[in-house]
C-alpha cells in the first residue's frame, strides 16, 4: 500500500509508534523569545506522565490554532506562544505551566480513527467502478441507497473511482482517504459535505454478519466484505448517511487531512471532541491504561476535530495517522480514558 516503507517514512507516524523522542514540528511564526526564570511546582506535577511527556509539537500546533481561535480567554497564551523556542521541550513545559492549569473533566472512552488508504483510478472500468462524488447542489436530497442506485450519475460530480462500496463507506466513516492510483501517485481526499442523515453504527450494520471472531473493527469487517460483496452492499444500503469529498492537492504528505478546526490532523496528537463541551483548538491531557507493543500513547493532545458519535465531555477519538499500522492499531483502539482540559489562567 503506497510502497510500504515509503508510506511510513512520509510523516513520523512510525517514529511516534516506536516512541522516538523527536517529533515533527509544524511551522509557527516566531516572536521574541520568552525567558522563564523558574520552573515552579504546580498542579501539572500531579498529572500522570507530566515530566516525561514530549510537549513541543502540541504547543506548536496550539500556536497555529491561535490564528483562527477567537476565544478571549486564550488571548494571553496566544500572544505569548510565538515566543516559545521551536522544538524546545523546556520552553514548552514552562509555557504550559505559566499560562494554563489542568482541570479534570472526567472518564470515558478513547477510540481511534485514521486516514484510510485505498486503491483508485480516474477512469471507470471493471475494477474501479464505484464513484467518489463531489457534493451535488443539494446534498441532503440524496440518501445512500439512491446514490448507490445511480441517482447522481450524469451530473459530472465523479472525482475518481474505487474498487468497492466498502472502500468508499469506510473512507467516508474516517472522513478522509489516501487513494493510490494505478501509476503509484497519491490523491488526497477530505470530506466536503454530507447529506445530514444519522449514521448507523457498525454494530447495527454488521453485528449479525458471520464475521470470524465477531471482529467488528474496520479491518475485520473489510476482510469479510472483500469475500461477501453482495451481502456487504445490502448492509451498507441500510445506512442513509452519505459523505461527499473534495481533493486536497495542497496538503503536504506528512500531515493528515483537515479536521473540523480547518487545520491538518497530527498523528497521535489530534483528537476529535464534542464541541458542546470542548473548544476546538484546546489542549487536553489524557491518561489511558491501554498499551500496545508498537505504539507510544500520548498524554498531551489537541482538539482538532469532531465526530458524529463523539458525545460527552470526556469522550475522545484519537487520530492514529495512516498506513497499515495506523489502520490496525487505530481500528482496535477502545479503552477507558481519564481527561483533563488545560484551562487558561
Amino acid at each position: 500500500m503506497f510502497g510500504g516503507a515509503k508510506l511510513r517514512v512520509g510523516f513520523a507516524l512510525l517514529a511516534l509508534l516506536a516512541g522516538c523522542a523527536k517529533e515533527p514540528e509544524i511551522g509557527v511564526p516566531e516572536g521574541p523569545r520568552i525567558v522563564f526564570t523558574h520552573d515552579p511546582a504546580s498542579e501539572f506535577d500531579l498529572l500522570p506522565g507530566w515530566r516525561t511527556e514530549l510537549k513541543s509539537s502540541v504547543v506548536a500546533a496550539f500556536a497555529v490554532g491561535c490564528t483562527v481561535m477567537r476565544e478571549p480567554r486564550f488571548r494571553p497564551a496566544c500572544n505569548a506562544v510565538s515566543g516559545v523556542a521551536a522544538g524546545s521541550e523546556d520552553a514548552a513545559r514552562l509555557f504550559l505551566i505559566h499560562y494554563f492549569r489542568p482541570q479534570l473533566v472526567g472518564t470515558d472512552y478513547l477510540t481511534g480513527y485514521f486516514e484510510l488508504t485505498v486503491k483508485g483510478s480516474r477512469r471507470r472500468d471493471s475494477t474501479y467502478n464505484v464513484p467518489v462524488y463531489a457534493p451535488p447542489r443539494y446534498p441532503n436530497r440524496y440518501p445512500r441507497p439512491d446514490i448507490m442506485g445511480g441517482a447522481l450519475e450524469g451530473q459530472g460530480l465523479e472525482i475518481l473511482y474505487l474498487q468497492s462500496e466498502a472502500d468508499l463507506y469506510f473512507m467516508q466513516l474516517q472522513g478522509s482517504g489516501r487513494v493510490v492510483m494505478p501509476d503509484g501517485s497519491l490523491v488526497r481526499l477530505g470530506t466536503a459535505a454530507n447529506n445530514g442523515q444519522r449514521r448507523i453504527p457498525l454494530e447495527g450494520l454488521f453485528g449479525e454478519a458471520p464475521i470470524p471472531g465477531r471482529d467488528l473493527s474496520i479491518s475485520g469487517i473489510r476482510a469479510w466484505a472483500a469475500d461477501h460483496v453482495p451481502q456487504t452492499n445490502g448492509r451498507l444500503a441500510r445506512d442513509q448517511a452519505y459523505a461527499f469529498f473534495r481533493e486536497l492537492p495542497d496538503l503536504r504528505p506528512q500531515y493528515g487531512a483537515y479536521g473540523a478546526f480547518s487545520l491538518p490532523l497530527l498523528p497521535m496528537r489530534s483528537v476529535a471532541i464534542d464541541p458542546s463541551y470542548t473548544l476546538l483548538g484546546s489542549m487536553l491531557w489524557i491518561n489511558t491504561n491501554k498499551a500496545f507493543d508498537t505504539v507510544r500513547m500520548p498524554h498531551l493532545v489537541i482538539a482538532h476535530d469532531t465526530g458524529a458519535l463523539i458525545t460527552g465531555p470526556a469522550r475522545l477519538d484519537l487520530f492514529f495517522g495512516w498506513g497499515p499500522d495506523a489502520e490496525r492499531i487505530g481500528g482496535h483502539q477502545n479503552a477507558r480514558v481519564q481527561v483533563w482540559t488545560l484551562v487558561p489562567r
